[in-house]
């Protein structure tokens, strides 16, 4: 299973309630579904930080950054699946979610990056 991960800041000059606007839109939402369409992920999983006290205290335990705002998992089946994302529908929408992302996402603050995902000892 291969699993692209993207780690999302919010641009600085916005709210977290301006960033979970464009988060749960309706255009983004679409930009997912016209992915999902090309790739065919297993799934696609949105998560937004919580925010509690509890967060902050893990934070600063570690001296650690902020967390991100948000993070996307899509997980594929299989390597041989990532072709689809050289078709020229693919790099279309690709272009559009990033131009729709650049309105709410720090790109430099953020992380995107795929990984390989091997099942271990019975956890999922």
């Amino acid at each position: 299973m291969i699993r692209f991960i993207h780690c999302m800041k919010k641009r600085p000059e916005l709210t977290t309630a301006e960033f979970r606007e464009y988060w749960n839109g309706n255009e983004f939402a679409d930009l997912i579904s016209q992915m999902s369409d090309i790739v065919g992920p297993v799934t696609i999983i949105k998560n937004l930080t919580f925010n509690i006290e509890l967060n902050n205290a893990l934070r600063e335990a570690r001296g650690a950054d902020e967390p991100y705002d948000g993070i996307m998992e899509i997980w594929i089946e299989s390597a041989a699946d990532l072709k689809q994302l050289e078709t020229d529908e693919a790099k279309q929408v690709v272009s559009e979610m990033e131009t729709y992302q650049k309105q709410f996402v720090d790109f430099a603050a953020s992380k995107r990056f795929f990984t390989e995902w091997e099942p271990t000892g019975g956890l999922g």
